[in-house]
């Protein structure tokens, strides 16, 4: 019996290690990959989109913007996570709306589109 509760113990122990492992964080080159990576796609998105200089600039300011508040609810440890992916939510709603006014509704929906289709080709070889 003794025997029997040391072997699921170990087995369970053994589970629970594995699944942590996956985990991993990632290298400081992995890190640069990603963000190169990141870089590339929003600048061939912008120029896809056909947008002039003044609006490149303006449409990087805004997400400059949109992500560090988003990196400051994601700190704010007083805030639950249904209030955090509230205000998420709020500021990518703000980000679009001011998306839209630099770009023009036309553009936003072709924007929208090459983004999302790069999302997918980043996210697809992390699955595999």
């Amino acid at each position: 019996m003794k025997k029997l509760i040391f072997t699921s113990l170990l087995v369970g122990a053994l589970a629970v290690t594995s699944f942590a492992q996956n985990g991993t964080p990632l290298t400081k080159e992995e890190k640069a990959a990603q963000k190169a990576k990141k870089e590339a796609d929003l600048t061939s998105a912008l120029i896809e989109t056909g947008l002039t200089a003044d609006q490149q600039t303006a449409v990087r300011e805004t997400l400059e913007e949109a992500e560090e508040k988003n990196k400051e609810i994601k700190k704010n440890d007083a805030l639950t996570d249904a209030e955090k992916t509230a205000k998420k939510d709020e500021v990518n709603s703000a980000k679009n709306d001011k998306l839209k006014q630099i770009m023009g509704a036309e553009k936003f929906k072709v924007w929208s589109a090459i983004r999302k289709k790069q999302k997918e080709a980043t996210a697809a070889p992390a699955t595999n």
